[in-house]
């Protein structure tokens, strides 16, 4: 099941050393997923509460190290975004803005305190821990919170679920975990992990 998050192991290695050769970026979300027909990528993503031209910087600065060339188009109605595509090592990399309006009386990016090293780091640690698991993973994803790091697994069905969250002490407490739907935990890395279940994926 799941044969697409195979290569999970690698792929969370080459992220993290790409973070290291790029240096210090914005808080970033990075997405192991997969392409029907590209097979499995990586999407890195900025917030959209930095300015385009912040977002756009940090973009540039991943398609030097991929020897890419951003794309630069209108992805929705009057905003604009940049993204760029290749290969680092053995993985697929997408880097985007996000174009996401922020709009009057949403919440500001908190002032961070982590680091892009500490990403990296994270993402090495994982690798203790997912490959066991990938095969029941459908999509993993690393969120830099700029106080605080988050894991988020996605998977199809409440057993691919339970497989997830064996070994590990529930968040029963957290409104966010409801047994067979929603799952909430410690990993082992001392980072949080959310597990939602979507059977139409």
């Amino acid at each position: 099941m799941l044969s697409h998050m195979r290569n999970l192991m690698r792929q969370l290695g080459d992220v993290a050393r790409l973070l290291d050769d790029v240096g210090p970026l914005p808080p970033l979300e990075i997405t192991f997923t997969h392409d029907p027909d590209d097979g499995p990528y990586v999407i890195v993503a900025t917030p959209h509460q930095l300015e385009l031209a912040d977002q756009r910087l940090a973009v540039d600065q991943i398609a030097t190290r991929i020897q890419s060339v951003p794309k630069v188009g209108e992805v929705l109605t009057g905003r604009y975004g940049a993204s760029v595509r290749g290969r680092w090592a053995d993985t697929l990399i997408v880097a985007v803005t996000n174009a996401a309006p922020h709009l009057p009386g949403m919440p500001e990016l908190p002032r961070r305190t982590t680091t892009t090293l500490e990403t990296a780091d994270l993402l090495r640690s994982l690798t203790a821990w997912a490959p066991q698991l990938q095969q029941h993973m459908d999509e993993l994803v690393v969120r830099d919170h700029s106080r605080a790091h988050a894991v988020h697994a996605t998977v199809t069905d409440d057993d691919a679920a339970q497989s997830l969250m064996e070994g590990l002490v529930p968040d029963t407490d957290s409104i966010w975990h409801q047994p067979g739907r929603r799952y909430r935990a410690l990993l082992p890395t001392g980072h949080a992990l959310s597990v939602s279940v979507d059977s139409l994926r």
